[in-house]
Order: C-alpha cells, then structure tokens, then sequence
C-alpha cells in the first residue's frame, strides 16, 4: 500500500479545546460546515468503531471512526485496513492558550495497481477539502 497525502492543513479557532472538540463531533451540524455533506448519521456507539454515514448529493457514504481521543483528535476512514483503496481524514485539537489550532489531513491509500485512481482521488480530495477548516473554524466562533 502506497499513502499519498491529498491535503494539509491548519486553522486557529478562537475558543476553547473542549469547545471545539464538542462542536466538529456534532454530527448533526456537520452539513453547516463540511462541503457537500447534505445529512449526516451516527450508527454505533461513541468511539472506535463508530459508523458515520452521511449523504451527498443523494449518495450515501460510510466512514468508520479508526481512531477517537475525547478532546484531542479523531481519525474517519472510508474502507478498511485490507481494502485496495481507504481514504483518511485525521484531525488533531491542539490547545494553544484560551484558543485551539485544529490540525486536519487527508491521506488516500492505496495498493499499487490503483496508482493512477489514487493520484486522481487526491486531486480531487485537495480540491473538494480545500476550504473545509476555514469553514468549521466560522462556523465553530458563530456557534450558540
């Protein structure tokens, strides 16, 4: 398996890490700040292992929680440790003073026959993902 990085990125939100962690796991609210995301739901219980199916475009998509630190990070994957074919989103709560710097990457992995579909997924993903924190951080400081 190859990982090829789609996108990288960093943002200050203005509130506190608690905070912060407590809105991006509001799943509920996701369609107000991640593109494309039409509805969102949670299947299973809070952790590892947790399903996350969201809809877009009329399409429903599944991720899996991989990873989940209460209050520090997360890691949502679409595909499984075998597939030819996983894309990964990994964010990261940082604390830094009374504010939080959100750290988010996207990672595609795939076998080496799928070389040229990966290159292409993260070409897209880069693109599609570009504004994804700067939208979560205005919506995070507008929130009641």
């Amino acid at each position: 398996m190859e990982t090829f990085t789609a996108l990288e990125d960093e943002v200050v939100v203005h509130l506190p890490t608690h905070r912060v962690w407590d809105l991006i796991t509001d799943w509920s609210a996701t369609p107000v700040w991640l593109p494309g995301v039409d509805e969102m739901r949670v299947n299973g219980p809070e952790g590892p292992g947790q399903e996350l199916t969201y809809v877009t475009g009329g399409h429903e998509r599944q991720y899996t929680l991989a990873t989940f630190d209460p209050g520090r990070g997360m890691t949502m994957v679409n595909g499984t440790d075998d597939s030819d074919l996983r894309v990964e989103y990994g964010y990261l709560l940082l604390p830094d003073g009374d504010w939080t710097r959100v750290q988010l990457k996207v990672a595609v992995r795939a076998a080496a026959p799928l070389h040229d579909e990966a290159t292409d997924l993260v070409t897209a993903l880069a693109e599609a993902e570009a504004a994804q924190l700067e939208n979560f951080r205005a919506y995070a400081e507008k929130a009641p």
